[in-house]
């Protein structure tokens, strides 16, 4: 009897994550990426020499639980981490994160992180992985520049929209104007028909993503825009401000940009403004869920300006802002 050596070669779908895993590895090794790995079956977490450094963890410590790792996150920031963590199960691609946690040491970090799910061949979930990159300094350099960019939109709101007048010459040098001069002078002293911008209201959570559209919007001399970090504010400003365009992103640190949209949409005189989901999720699904829900238009991020402005162009010539 012809005694059979066992195959203990992996599955495909096995052998292909462990080769993303260690691409994986090195690009982190690199570029200074924390890498936490749940094994969803087990509980067990699993943290790369990165992972233990930027959480304050000690290597040669006990083994850390599932329990210490979520302990670490910024109290007000539990929903943004759960929600990411419950929609990465659901997806098939990863979901991005701001978030901030608190290490054992009591300093606070602001992190920019990936959640995914790897499935076996029958598409079980079997570890959930979180990439995070230390944010810190760059959440402090985007609060300075979003302080500065509201300071320049006060300033230039209070600015005067016509030149101070030059004072008047000594009265030895005076002339009797002429007739031309005194019609023309009548002329420009009769105030102009107002003329109404364009309101866009813009609601997204990502600075880098509020500072692009800002600038592409101050491209447009017929555009005026507000901007929100979250659903509330953005609320808020449509409940005064009555803008004409919505462009409310999907994922808000407190609610879903559908959501917001219904919240919006009982506010009588947005019942039929214009809106537009902006997101990252390039899902069909994704797309047929804004539209069921009452969206015009989908920008996937980065946003095609060119679309953009197709859009906006199109609304502007059909609508008289008054």
């Amino acid at each position: 009897m012809t005694e059979t050596t066992p195959n203990f070669e992996p599955e495909p779908e096995l052998q292909l994550t462990q080769a993303n895993r260690a691409m994986q590895q090195q690009l982190m090794e690199l570029k200074a990426v924390a890498q936490i790995v749940l094994q969803i079956e087990s509980q067990q977490l699993t943290l790369n020499a990165r992972a233990y450094e930027l959480f304050g963890f000690d290597p040669a410590g006990p083994k850390v639980s599932l329990e210490q790792a979520e302990t670490l996150v910024h109290p007000e920031d539990l929903a943004i981490f759960f929600r990411a963590g419950e929609r990465s199960r659901d997806l098939q691609g990863a979901v991005e994160l701001d978030y901030r946690v608190i290490r054992p040491d009591g300093h606070l970090l602001h992190l920019h992180a990936r959640r995914y799910t790897e499935r076996d061949g029958q598409g079980r979930a079997i570890t959930s992985v979180l990439l995070a990159l230390d944010a810190t300094e760059r959440k402090r350099a985007e609060s300075a520049l979003l302080e500065t960019a509201e300071r320049v939109r006060a300033l230039t709101a209070l600015a005067p929209d016509e030149p101070l007048e030059p004072e008047p010459a000594p009265a030895a040098a005076a002339k009797t104007p002429s007739l031309a001069a005194s019609a023309t002078a009548t002329l420009e002293k009769i105030p102009a028909v107002p003329h109404r911008k364009m309101r866009v209201l813009y609601v997204e959570d990502n600075m880098f993503n509020l500072m692009l559209f800002d600038e592409v919007m101050q491209t447009r001399e017929d555009v005026e825009l507000r901007i929100a970090k979250d659903g509330a504010k953005g609320l808020d400003i449509a409940r005064t401000w009555l803008p004409d365009i919505l462009v409310l992103d999907a994922h808000l640190p407190d609610t879903h940009g559908i959501e917001l949209l219904q919240l919006m949409r009982s506010i009588p005189e947005l019942q039929n403004k214009p809106a537009f989901m902006c997101s990252g999720d390039s899902q069909p699904e994704q797309k047929k869920a804004a539209r069921d829900a009452g969206f015009e238009g989908y920008w996937t991020k980065p946003v095609d300006i060119d679309k953009l402005f197709v859009d906006l162009d199109r609304i502007s010539t059909h609508t008289v802002f008054s």
